[in-house]
């Protein structure tokens, strides 16, 4: 038994030495890195979003009266520089109306607009308007109407009284020499309420008068800014005095209206531009006044010619300093001053009268054709 026993335990010990001397398994094959993922391609930059276009400025005008020959040719080269600009252009006929004005101003301010050109046919009402628009942050450029109480506000102005009193000079002398024996009996067609044109225009055309006239007869004044009113007023004058022989409008209308009661009664005429019983002259130069300047065998003698052109640009190059904010909107100071053309069958030819109607008013008239010359 103990053989046997130390037999098994021999053989134990080598199967565990054979064990031992074995081949070591062969190692397994190396397991190759796992390929790292492609690096992503950069993605492309994105366009920079569009910045939204911007809105077009929008500029309110209030117009005195669109009746008027005058303010339509201003409205007309207000449009086309606007145009030119690209600006959004809202023009309001005022009508002569301080309540329709008003309603204009409101109208404008509550549209958001960006800027407003006026111009009052009553300064009180429309300087509450201009006051209200600037509250609203709205800036404001006054067309003729000078800031002179509480409200402040730049203008463009018309520099029309130094050249009334020189076309009451001309007409004076001329007068004199067509009239040499003759006592100047004067009719003026102005509307006192409306100060600016009547103190600009009328009193200043009857100052220079009477420096060469100091004797004048004053007549009469009367009317408005209307055709109609200013044929009956001077039919009713020439039927109390037949010897009136100067008549003045202070705008277009009055001076067309005027010309037209003479004509009626058989005067209102020249020869060769040498007038026989009066003289006429007004304030605008629009084309139906140059006609009737330029006409030899007509007694209108004289019109003193506004500046659409000049006239509508500067009111737009000043309200856009005080959008952009190179000016305040409170400046009184740097008004613009636009002088006007004195007009007259004297010192004028046809040549340059159209030139004058090109350049201001747009317009490409032939006269002698117009007149049958």
């Amino acid at each position: 038994m103990k053989k046997y026993f130390v037999f098994l335990l021999a053989t134990l010990i080598l199967a565990g030495a054979l064990s031992g001397c074995s081949q070591p398994a062969a190692p397994s094959e190396p397991v190759a890195p796992a390929e790292s993922a492609a690096p992503e391609e950069p993605a492309a930059p994105q366009e920079p979003a569009e910045e939204p276009a911007e809105e077009p400025l929008v500029i309110g005008q209030v117009f005195w009266g669109l009746h008027d020959s005058y303010q339509q040719a201003h409205q007309q080269q207000t449009a086309k520089y606007l145009e030119e600009l690209g600006i959004t252009y809202l023009p309001m006929d005022g009508q002569m109306k301080p309540e329709v004005q008003t309603a204009a101003m409101e109208d404008l301010i509550a549209r958001g607009v960006d800027g407003i050109i006026c111009q009052a046919y009553d300064q009180a009402s429309m300087e509450l308007s201009i006051k209200a628009a600037q509250e609203a942050g709205i800036p404001v450029v006054s067309f003729v109407n000078v800031s002179s109480g509480d409200v402040k506000y730049p203008s463009v102005e018309i520099a029309e009284e130094a050249s009334a009193i020189e076309m009451g000079r001309i007409i004076g002398q001329k007068f004199k020499e067509i009239f040499p024996d003759k006592q100047v009996k004067l009719l003026t067609i102005s509307d006192e309420s409306v100060e600016w044109a009547h103190n600009q225009r009328t009193l200043a055309f009857v100052s220079g008068l009477k420096e060469v006239h100091p004797d004048l007869d004053y007549v009469f004044n009367g009317g408005q800014s209307n055709r109609e009113v200013a044929y009956a007023v001077t039919e009713d004058v020439l039927q109390r005095d037949k010897d009136i022989n100067l008549i003045f409008g202070y705008d277009a209308e009055n001076g067309l209206g005027a010309i037209a009661a003479l004509e009626a009664a058989g005067r209102g005429k020249a020869d060769n531009y040498v007038a026989l019983t009066e003289f006429v002259a007004s304030v605008d130069g629009s084309t139906p006044e140059i006609l009737e300047v330029m006409d030899p065998n007509c007694s209108y003698v004289a019109t003193l010619g506004l500046r659409p052109k000049v006239n509508a640009r500067s009111c737009v190059d000043l309200l856009l300093k005080l959008i952009n904010g190179e000016m305040d909107m409170y400046e009184t100071q740097q008004n613009i001053k636009v002088p006007s053309q004195i007009i007259d069958c004297w010192n004028m030819d046809i040549d340059s009268t159209q030139a004058y109607l090109k350049d201001e008013w747009e317009i490409d008239l032939d006269i002698r054709a117009e007149l049958g010359l």
